[in-house]
């Protein structure tokens, strides 16, 4: 009788060891589907884009959309949709080999910051046993990728004689990107200088054309050019849309033939279409200038703009009838100099660009120094003695694919702006990043 006891109680152990050991390996198993389904879900979060201007109502339909056109009709969504609330988004069970994982995303009140804020949560489940893992996102726009170059373009770029492209940094701070695809893309010779380096979405070094005493990213020989400081097969960054609305309302003085534009102080001006001023002599403009297309515009002499330019859209024009040229000595401090006081409230509030042209091809030949903001036009041409030796904080964009030249003795130095800074004039995405330290677990949902 002992001994069938001990047997039956023998027996009772192993069984319930056994489930145990079944339990912990649905367990494991349940929390590697979570873990693995939320290292997925971050990675696709990473791919998709909403508006900048997200609002709360609209953050769940904004998410909604932007992940499925990540994820819908691909082999883990199969014919399965996303579907959203006024509170939650909804991905559908995603099987991979043994594991599976299901992911809401919750909407959450936004962050001091007024961020917009969700929680992702995700499930994984194995027969019968789940566990979840979940972590807080915020909602943050992000400048586009063309932003983190010193130069970038769509098309091909000259750099010959003595032009200089120089960083007041970081060495990288002077790199040049083209995402143009033809034979010769950039060609330097004679005494051109880049301090930083070349980059391309092109995978082909034979589009690199250097000759010459050329000098790029601290070297002078071209076999160590090409092979150090050549990137090729880049993803193209995004190129940014221009968003021109806020500027044309805060031009409140317009030009006409009468006005005078010579060795004066002129404030917040609007130059209609086809006027084709010449502002010259000893002047000083104080906040915007805004130019309707089509215009042909000289700024020449000794101009100080404490502010920026802005055009209207002459993309629909011929590039022949925009023209800005900027010809002597061109300083651009920015809107940190105006007063603060109501004519200026506005336009201090746009900050980070210095040249925003559309449609509108520009012509550097003088000594420019310290340009307090991007330079952006369709296309851009850097000669003469045209010399930015005092700095160029931000970008110079080219939104074409029309090329670009610097030649003679021109000289730019860079200061690239802080990698999140959100210049005016463009339209922004928004995308999710993690808040730290809101990881956490739990047994199922």
């Amino acid at each position: 009788m002992l001994c069938t006891s001990l047997a039956v109680t023998l027996a009772a152990g192993n069984n319930l060891n056994l489930a145990r050991a079944e339990n912990m390996e649905k367990s494991f198993t349940a929390q590697v589907s979570a873990e693995s389904g939320l290292a997925f879900m971050l990675q696709t979060i990473a791919d998709a884009s909403v508006s900048g201007n997200t609002t709360y109502e609209a953050l769940t339909s904004d998410i909604a959309s932007a992940l499925g056109e990540v994820m819908h009709e691909t082999a883990n969504l199969g014919e399965s949709t996303i579907t959203y609330t006024d509170s939650t988004v909804t991905v559908p069970t995603i099987t991979v080999g043994d594991l599976a994982f299901a992911c809401t995303i919750t909407r959450l009140s936004p962050d001091s910051e007024s961020n917009q804020q969700c929680r992702v949560s995700v499930t994984g489940s194995s027969d019968g046993v789940s566990r979840t893992v979940s972590l807080e996102m915020k909602l943050e726009m992000t400048p586009p990728g063309a932003f983190s170059y010193g130069i970038a373009t769509r098309g091909k770029i000259d750099i010959y004689g003595n032009a200089k492209i120089r960083s007041m940094g970081d060495p990288s701070d002077a790199n040049v990107f083209s995402a143009a695809a033809y034979s010769t893309i950039i060609k330097a010779w004679g005494n051109a200088e880049l301090d930083g380096d070349i980059c391309l979405t092109s995978d082909n070094i034979s589009t690199v054309n250097l000759s010459g005493n050329v000098e790029i990213g601290g070297e002078d020989d071209i076999d160590d050019i090409l092979n150090d400081h050549v990137q090729l097969g880049q993803d193209p960054p995004d190129f940014p849309e221009v968003d021109l609305t806020p500027f044309p309302a805060l031009a409140t003085n317009v030009v006409t033939p009468s006005t005078t534009i010579k060795d004066c102080v002129l404030e917040n001006l609007y130059v209609p279409a086809g006027l084709n001023p010449k502002f010259e002599g000893n002047t000083i403009i104080n906040g915007i200038v805004y130019i309707e297309a089509p215009n042909k515009v000289l700024f020449c002499g000794n101009l100080v703009l404490n502010g920026f330019i802005v055009t209207e859209d002459g993309s629909d024009l011929p590039l022949s009838n925009n023209k800005l040229e900027f010809e002597g000595n061109l300083i651009v401090p920015g809107v940190d100099v105006l007063p603060n006081i109501p004519k200026f409230e506005g336009v201090k509030a746009q900050r980070g660009v210095a040249v925003l042209a559309p449609g509108f091809q520009l012509e550097f030949y003088g000594n420019n120094s310290t340009i307090n903001g991007m330079i952006v036009g369709d296309k851009l041409s850097f000669w003469g003695n045209s010399s930015m030796g005092g700095q160029l904080t931000g970008t110079i964009l080219c939104l074409t694919d029309e090329p670009m030249m610097l030649e003679g003795n021109t000289e730019i130095t860079i200061n690239r702006q802080d990698d999140g800074f959100l210049p005016a004039g463009f339209k922004y995405v928004s995308k999710l990043s993690v808040v730290p330290n809101s990881y956490a677990e739990s047994n199922g949902q």
